[in-house]
């Protein structure tokens, strides 16, 4: 077997023996074993750039150091993501290689277990396994969360997670755990219901965080304005996508009123640069007097439900910080916002107005605007065999197709950079 180790710890400690010594039994007992120490290459968050579907169609055109690690994740029979836990999610590092999967997969959509899906690049996927160092307050929970954030990704990535287990394990038996060909993956779980907010005082400003990579540019600030315009008070929008001013960021966390943090779905939970922002928030842990918060998050599917895993994650975020929790506003679709003109969001718009002014009256989030924003919550299975149809229609993939074909590479379009000849 061909193993690759993803290393996602950001500093020399104990875990990095841990994962040497199940590096050296696998070789021992005759298997190809290659790790990669993330710390160690110079990796670039992913910006949304699309240029790795509609430029250099399967490598990031942007991210040369990507390269090799996607070449070995896509060559390996099984590939381990490992990982110490960081606010009660593997770490920022694991996050920022994760994202930077993405070329690995196709742009277009398909119908997978009733939903949206991205299609294959490749024909052979590896198995995929789990493994994380605990910090000091995991609980059950953030384990939990976390794993079935990864049975999510995994499922994108056209694979299945096989396991998830924490460090405490023995090296022997998660080296036996990695070579057991006749294991089977975890089971898929069920999709959470939408998580329930509180309400809170009114306040008089709010501190809008945009966790979009591309800054002002992308659908998260768009949703965050039109929140902010139905709030009508005293606003505030920072760019995290600036990490240099990551100071300045928290700083701003610790006076704002009242805080919303919108960024789109990315593999399943958040970009890396907004898990860099909520690593950085770890000296706010038990504080008191730590503001309320709430949270949008987009994605490009068509359907809510793939955001209800990182929304538990985002509640528990706010347990975690001690900050009352006001809610996620989900919204499937949401690439669509920033090229429609305004009379095809108007519903939305309106939706995220009426929110806004809940927020301003000291009141919870409307449960039927949140439920008719994150419409279709999914498809019914009754209309599975529509929606494949549509997906095999050209129209169904213009979106890409147009910047494909501007790029001079629609012929590319379903290119396999990575591929060996053993595969």
């Amino acid at each position: 077997m061909k193993i690759t180790i993803l290393n996602g710890n950001p500093q020399v400690s104990g875990f990095d023996t841990y994962l040497q010594q199940t590096q050296e039994l696998i070789e021992e007992k005759g298997h190809q074993v290659t790790q990669i120490m993330l710390r160690d290459l110079p990796l670039k968050y992913c910006t949304g750039c699309w240029g790795c579907w509609v430029k250099t169609p399967g490598k990031c055109d942007a991210d040369y150091a990507s390269h090799e690690m996607d070449e070995a994740v896509i060559n390996a029979d099984f590939v381990l993501w490992a990982a110490p836990m960081k606010m009660g999610y593997p770490s920022e590092l694991l996050k920022m290689a994760m994202d930077k999967h993405l070329p690995l997969i196709h742009p277009y959509m398909e119908v997978v277990q009733y939903e949206a899906h991205h299609l294959k690049r490749y024909a052979l996927y590896p198995r995929l396994g789990l493994v994380v160092e605990k910090e000091a307050d995991t609980d059950e929970i953030d384990l939990k969360l976390t794993t079935q954030m990864f049975q999510r990704t995994a499922l994108n990535f056209k694979s299945r997670l096989y396991f998830s287990l924490a460090s405490e394990t023995s090296v022997n038996e998660l080296v036996e755990t990695i070579l057991d060909q006749t294991a089977k993956p975890l089971a898929m779980p069920s999709t959470p219901r939408p998580t329930h907010g509180t309400a809170v005082k009114k306040v008089s400003s709010i501190t809008l965080f945009n966790g979009s990579p591309r800054g002002s540019r992308g659908n998260s600030a768009i949703f965050l304005q039109k929140l902010a315009e139905g709030f009508s008070g005293e606003s505030k929008l920072i760019n995290l996508v600036n990490i240099n001013a990551t100071d300045e960021h928290l700083q701003a966390f610790r006076e704002a009123k009242m805080v919303w943090l919108a960024f789109p779905l990315y593999t399943d939970s958040m970009p890396g640069i907004v898990k860099h922002f909520i690593e950085a928030l770890e000296p706010l842990v038990g504080q008191s007097n730590n503001p309320p918060i709430g949270f949008i998050v987009q994605s490009g599917f068509p359907e809510g439900l793939h955001s209800r895993f990182v929304e538990r994650y985002l509640e528990k975020l706010a347990i975690r910080l001690g900050c009352p929790y006001l809610g996620t506003i989900v919204k499937g679709n949401g690439e669509a916002v920033r090229i429609m003109p305004d009379n095809m969001n108007k519903n939305l718009f309106d939706g995220l107005l009426t929110l806004g002014r809940n927020l301003a009256n000291g009141e919870e989030l409307n449960q039927t605007t949140l439920a008719a924003i994150a419409k279709p919550e999914s498809f019914p299975k009754i209309l599975a065999p529509v929606f494949k149809l549509f997906l095999r229609l050209p129209i169904a993939h213009s979106y890409f197709d147009d910047m494909l074909k501007k790029n001079d590479v629609y012929e590319n379009r379903y290119e396999q950079p990575f591929i060996k000849a053993d595969r």
